[in-house]
């Protein structure tokens, strides 16, 4: 049920008709890095008040970095981790979500409510693709670096090395593009009827990149260099406008998430699926009231 042809525009005007599911995303995001956010700042900002001003010592930053952070390593480690498995649940839900209400229509009225809903019918579906995805992608980076330092200790010129060490750099930035570029297309293909492997669904998607290399990858520069490029310049605003700033990176970070995903959505939904929700909402429809 992939694109034949992604496209960022179908992209875009999707997610206008899912803004609502933009904002859920976002306020889900902050909720999510909030309370490590807090937690970090409580513990480091006595200590940036005490801070000399103009640049530090080389390593002298890493230094206080690990004298604040280290009594608090244990609690900072369980927000972070309870971080990382909301945000992962999160994102399976409405993926999946998303799946089901195009695959039904796409519906002319979006509820959230519907969308949510879907998407805890279809979690573990979904969270097997995304671990499947995750998986394969942390092993193939693995397998990169541990080809460098197979490699390190026979190269003497210092040149050489650098420019291992770069294009291990590269590689590895394009194994994690190509990764989660093909869990989004699994991601569709895994609506179809009567697929229910996960695994199965990724190396398709992953054999759609490969057949539409170009058509693949412009969706994805598309929508991610902008969201990246907003985070990245919101951590750069100072006090007091950093916090508005961060907020609003989010929001528009989501925007792109969100739009990145419906871009590789199916430009009709398909018959067979039309076909079942019109069945089932007529069966409803039929049932005799309950007194």
């Amino acid at each position: 049920m992939a694109a034949d042809r992604p496209s960022p525009a179908t992209g875009l005007r999707l997610a206008w008709r899912l803004r609502k599911l933009v904002l859920a995303v976002a306020l889900v995001v902050m909720a999510s890095v909030l309370p490590f956010g807090l937690l970090v700042e409580l513990a480091a900002g006595g200590t940036r008040i005490a801070l000399p001003a103009g640049p530090l010592p080389d390593g002298e930053l890493e230094l206080i970095m690990l004298e604040v952070l280290g009594p608090i390593a244990v609690p900072l480690l369980v927000v972070a981790s309870l971080m990382v498995v909301t945000l992962f649940g999160w994102s399976v839900a409405w993926h999946g979500g998303v799946v089901r209400w195009w695959s039904g229509a796409g519906a002319a009225r979006v509820r959230m409510s519907e969308i949510l809903a879907h998407g805890v019918v279809l979690w573990w579906r979904y969270a097997r693709l995304w671990v499947t995805g995750v998986v394969i992608t942390v092993g193939l980076v693995v397998l990169i670096w541990y080809g460098v330092l197979q490699l390190e200790g026979g190269i003497g010129n210092a040149g050489a090395l650098y420019a291992l060490l770069i294009g291990a750099s590269v590689g590895s930035l394009g194994v994690v593009s190509f990764g989660w570029v093909a869990t989004l297309r699994a991601a569709w293909i895994l609506g179809v009827p009567g697929r229910s492997s996960a695994a199965g669904a990724w190396f398709v998607g992953a054999g759609t990149i490969l057949r539409q290399p170009l058509a693949s990858a412009f969706p994805f520069l598309v929508w991610s260099l902008p969201a990246l490029l907003l985070l990245v310049a919101s951590a750069f605003v100072g006090w007091p406008y950093g916090l508005p700033a961060m907020v609003l990176a989010v929001c528009g970070a989501s925007w792109c998430w969100v739009a990145l995903f419906l871009s590789y959505a199916p430009q009709e939904p398909p018959d067979e699926w039309v076909q079942k929700m019109q069945a089932r909402a007529a069966a409803r429809a039929a049932r005799p009231r309950e007194k």
